[in-house]
């Protein structure tokens, strides 16, 4: 006879809930963009980051989240340096800014979430 055992449900740390928060508003925030000026690139950024929230949620993996984080920041800082951006209309700047400077923090909570356990307790790293 096979047992199955089924994992208790972990909580998510509060640094874990905030990192889903940026998550969620980047991928509204371009989906928005995406419907008021049919960018390429906001629709690239809707997948990612809908991704990204969805393996955050879901598996708990955070390290997504400063990985995602630091590619927005790195893909924007990039643009904001070799483009323009003051070609872009009034909105579209904003979510441009958006997109440049919500991956900052999305980096710093999910860095604080992937090191600490579902009771807030720091993980320790075995040696």
């Amino acid at each position: 006879m096979i047992g199955i055992t089924m994992k208790k449900k972990d909580k998510i740390s509060p640094s874990g809930i905030i990192s889903i928060a940026f998550l969620f508003s980047l991928a509204l925030g371009n989906s928005v963009w995406l419907i008021l000026s049919w960018h390429g690139g906001a629709l690239i950024a809707l997948v990612f980051y809908s991704v990204i929230s969805f393996i955050c949620f879901r598996n708990h993996h955070f390290q997504a989240g400063v990985i995602a984080g630091i590619l927005g920041f790195g893909i924007h800082l990039f643009e904001l340096f070799a483009l323009d951006p003051s070609e872009l209309q009034e909105i579209d700047q904003i979510f441009f800014y958006t997109n440049l400077i919500l991956p900052i923090p999305l980096v710093i909570t999910s860095n604080l979430a992937s090191r600490k356990d579902s009771n807030g307790h720091e993980e320790k790293i075995n040696s």
